[in-house]
């Protein structure tokens, strides 16, 4: 599992500046990029990958933070027509941790989440969609430029538990901002 290595690396450098629990649901981050599915495999024979978006909202917790979010990538034909095109949006729950060294910050962590892939019908007939198990696993480099607003680039890797296995690498860039939890939400979440 050569994508565990990089979450290990990103672990054990957050490991640092852990926040205490008594910072837990504090502060929310806000954090929006735009990615890119960047390895090559069977899955992109038929299809060529674009950009996607990815959105996603963490807080601290113990040892680490806690996050939840999704991210949406549209996968056009690659070849002659032989296979619809699909849509495909991955939602995820994640833990992980993170430290902070000055402006900069390390995080690691896993994803467990849905990835649903919807399949062009105007195209082809059949199956419309199709909803399976995902795993990833993220490392990710933020540094902040402006009090609450960073500027981040993060590599994951997603395992979609599909009957033949989908193993796809992305790169994404963005920002984040960070944010006092609202005491509504704090006290709902304590």
């Amino acid at each position: 599992m050569r994508w565990s290595v990089a979450v290990l690396i990103g672990l054990l450098a957050s490991l640092g500046a852990l926040p205490a629990a008594a910072q837990r649901f504090e502060t929310l981050e806000v954090q929006a990029s735009t990615t890119r599915n960047v390895n090559r495999n069977f899955l992109h024979t038929e299809w060529q990958q674009g950009f996607g978006l990815d959105g996603s909202v963490t807080t601290p917790f113990y040892l680490g933070y806690l996050e939840a979010g999704g991210s949406f990538h549209r996968y056009r034909v690659a070849a002659p027509v032989t296979v619809p095109g699909f849509d495909a949006l991955h939602l995820f729950a994640g833990w992980g941790l993170r430290g902070d060294v000055g402006r900069l910050r390390l995080e690691g962590g896993l994803r467990l989440g849905n990835y649903r892939m919807t399949f062009d019908e105007s195209t082809f007939a059949g199956v419309r969609t199709e909803s399976e198990l995902a795993l990833s696993g993220r490392a990710r480099v933020a540094v902040r430029v402006a009090g609450p607003v960073s500027v981040y680039v993060a590599g994951d890797y997603l395992k979609v538990y599909t009957f033949l296995r989908l193993k796809l690498w992305y790169a994404s860039a963005g920002l984040s901002y960070r944010l006092a939890t609202p005491g509504w939400m704090k006290a709902f979440l304590r």
